[in-house]
């Protein structure tokens, strides 16, 4: 009887909806369907729902001819601690009458973002691509063991070309992912160190050195590799007919107030990130204005942590809808 009691807890247990992927390094587990404690919204248990190929959408209708849209991100998108159904992408499907597939997985950098572009996005037959990039988010391409997981990871040889380490066969076993990711840590930390940054103790949302005028010129070589992987979608979708569309969320220390010092400026990643979507002639949207205009103490569009509530998932199809429509891209 103890035995079985003990069995029943293991079973009841949450299981991780993500794991190992040697492409990516990690994904969604297919056909996943389970609940979890909901910890941004502890109203409710939150519903995951993974298809056979391990996002949390529907399956796919290769029957619809004209093309969906395809919506990939980070945790935005693929909606933490909102349902399903009142996700973005999900309210984009209802009021456009189109398909829409969201590939978003949580902490997904845009290295990934590309790779799952380039591999997985023709099965999808997307007319549209969405890349859904939270700005700081882009100091992800830096880090190569995300979550347990090593990535795979894009670097810039002697030449300034672009190159690609794939993941070790070898990460596929879960104690040689720790000493991958260990070695992997280490060698962050310590180029941190050399350039003056230090994220493993004391850290501070509010003076995060992304932010910081003064050490705007450590983070060159992560815009300069963003760059070069955004090119690649770009040219991928030029190459076959896609629309490549790109919209910014609003970061979380905006809707806190005022940064400390005239030399803390909270749009300096979307600044730049936006100079290379100009120069590269990739379309975005700017939510910022938008979602701090629709922000409030009694109705947030956020939750505590900065992850978009299902207001902010509204306020984000509302705002897409019109630059997609006003394309005639949809």
């Amino acid at each position: 009887m103890i035995l079985n009691q003990k069995q029943e807890r293991k079973k009841k247990k949450d299981k991780p909806f993500y794991g190992f992927d040697p492409e990516l390094g990690f994904w969604g587990v297919p056909n996943l369907k389970q609940r979890i404690k909901n910890s941004l919204n502890p109203s409710f248990d939150l519903e995951i729902i993974h298809n056979e190929d391990g996002i949390r959408n529907a399956p796919y209708k290769s029957s619809v001819s004209d093309g969906s849209i395809l919506c990939i991100g980070g945790s935005h998108t693929w909606g933490g601690g909102i349902k399903q159904e009142d996700r973005y992408s999900d309210l984009l499907a209802q009021r456009t009458n189109r398909q829409v597939m969201n590939m978003g997985q949580c902490s997904l950098g845009i290295d990934q973002v590309a790779i799952a572009i380039l591999n997985r996005a023709k099965k999808y037959n997307p007319k549209v691509i969405v890349v859904e990039q939270y700005p700081w988010a882009v100091t992800r391409v830096l880090n190569h063991y995300v979550n347990g997981y090593v990535k795979p990871s894009f670097y810039l040889d002697a030449n300034n070309d672009l190159k690609l380490k794939k993941v070790p066969r070898s990460a596929h076993f879960l104690l040689f992912r720790k000493i991958i990711g260990s070695f992997y840590s280490y060698r962050k930390e310590f180029k941190e160190f050399q350039g003056g940054i230090d994220l493993s103790e004391n850290y501070d949302p509010l003076a995060d050195p992304i932010f910081c005028y003064w050490k705007i010129h450590y983070y060159d070589y992560c815009y300069s590799l963003l760059e070069k992987i955004i090119l690649i979608c770009r040219d991928y979708c030029q190459q076959n007919n896609i629309q490549l569309f790109f919209a910014l969320g609003a970061i979380q220390q905006q809707f806190s107030g005022k940064s400390r010092s005239r030399l803390i400026d909270y749009d300096l990643p979307r600044k730049r990130l936006g100079n290379i979507l100009e120069k590269s002639g990739i379309a975005y949207v700017d939510m910022t204005e938008t979602m701090l205009k629709e922000h409030s103490s009694e109705d947030p569009v956020i939750f505590e942590d900065g992850h978009i509530n299902t207001k902010g998932h509204n306020v984000f199809a509302t705002v897409l809808q019109k630059e997609l429509e006003d394309r005639s891209w949809i």
